[in-house]
């Protein structure tokens, strides 16, 4: 039993000495790692070198073969969607501001060809009324159709009036000479046009052009002729105001087949169309001259031709010219002035 005991308290020493160098060497590893990593620490970091006296000749050499420092990074900029790598669909693509933001002209980057012009949706809507006096720097350019405004006393008899019977603006774009229809003076009207003036220029025409059919092409290219000639001869500033052809009565087109309702309109959203191209207002004023059938009002035909107005019709086209002008700061307007829309 003895020597079972002494063989036992061997076995537990031994077990115990062999724990104790397990120990002994693990504290050793963790001192060495520890050495290890100080060492490496220094050597990156760098600590303060211990004074050395040197030469001058080696004191020259280290000041050319030090590196400069690298300069402190900047701090990164906080994450975004884009670099989180989530960046969200782009529904236009990048503008290249270089090519608008300088002083010269550039090209048009919007289409500019409008299509299906509805004459109706790109007229002027209604605006303030202006006074009486809008009209004195006014000059009324057309046909017998807008002589009446200067004639009676229910139009603008302020205004200057470039009206003549039976004419187109072929007339005025190839400068012929013909008869006022509200002075009775014969005279060259872009000559009596340049000689009134204006601040703003109404331009009616189509009901003569348009007695003959197919012709739509030739009213068109002249219209757009004439409004080039009368830019070339007046002020820059000069506003121009496109009015609708208006309807005529219903049996008119029995006699006048160009004469047709249907036609005048889809003519009128041609000459709407001309307007935006060419910078012009389109005036509507078959709005106060027509039935919602796009024919003369009964009330306003004058003579019963079923082409021309009587008094109350000038009545109700002046009222009409009255409350859609662009707003301008120089307008004045009964009451108070309305918001800006237009601009000038």
């Amino acid at each position: 039993m003895a020597s079972d005991f002494y063989t036992y308290r061997r076995e537990v020493k031994s077990r115990r000495s062999r724990k104790r160098w397990v120990l002994v060497i693990f504290a050793l590893l963790l001192i060495l790692s520890a050495v290890a990593g100080a060492f490496w620490f220094w050597k990156g970091e760098g600590a303060p070198a211990a004074a050395v006296q040197s030469t001058p000749e080696e004191a020259q050499a280290q000041a050319v073969t030090t590196p400069t420092p690298a300069p402190t990074p900047t701090p990164a900029a906080p994450a975004t969607a884009e670099t989180a790598g989530y960046a969200p669909q782009r529904l236009l693509p990048a503008v290249d501001t270089a090519s608008w933001d300088k002083s010269e002209k550039v090209e048009a980057t919007l289409n500019q060809d409008y299509q299906n012009t509805d004459h109706r949706m790109v007229a002027l809507p209604m605006l303030g009324t202006v006074t009486d006096d809008y009209f004195n720097t006014v000059t009324f350019v057309g046909d017998s159709l807008t002589s009446g405004l200067g004639i009676y006393a229910t139009g603008y008899q302020n205004a200057h009036y470039a009206a003549y019977k039976n004419i187109g603006p072929d007339v005025i774009v190839n400068n012929g000479t013909v008869t006022n229809a509200v002075t009775g003076a014969t005279e060259t009207p872009i000559e009596t046009i340049v000689a009134s003036q204006p601040d703003y220029v109404y331009l009616l025409f189509g009901t003569n052009t348009m007695v003959q059919p197919n012709n739509e092409e030739k009213l068109l290219a002249y219209y757009e002729r004439m409004i080039d000639t009368l830019r070339e001869n007046l002020n820059p500033g000069v506003i121009f105001y496109i009015q609708a052809i208006p309807g005529v009565q219903e049996d008119v087109v029995l006699k006048r087949p160009g004469l047709d309702n249907a036609r005048i309109a889809a003519v009128n959203d041609q000459i709407a169309n001309l307007a935006l191209r060419k910078g012009c207002y389109f005036v509507n004023i078959r709005e106060a001259l027509t039935k919602p059938d796009g024919s003369l009002i009964d009330e306003y035909d004058a003579n019963y031709d079923g082409v021309h107005f009587n008094p109350a019709g000038y009545q109700a086209w002046s009222d009409y010219l009255a409350t859609h002008t662009a707003w301008n700061r120089r307008s004045i307007y009964l009451g108070e002035n309305p918001y800006y829309i237009y601009g000038t």
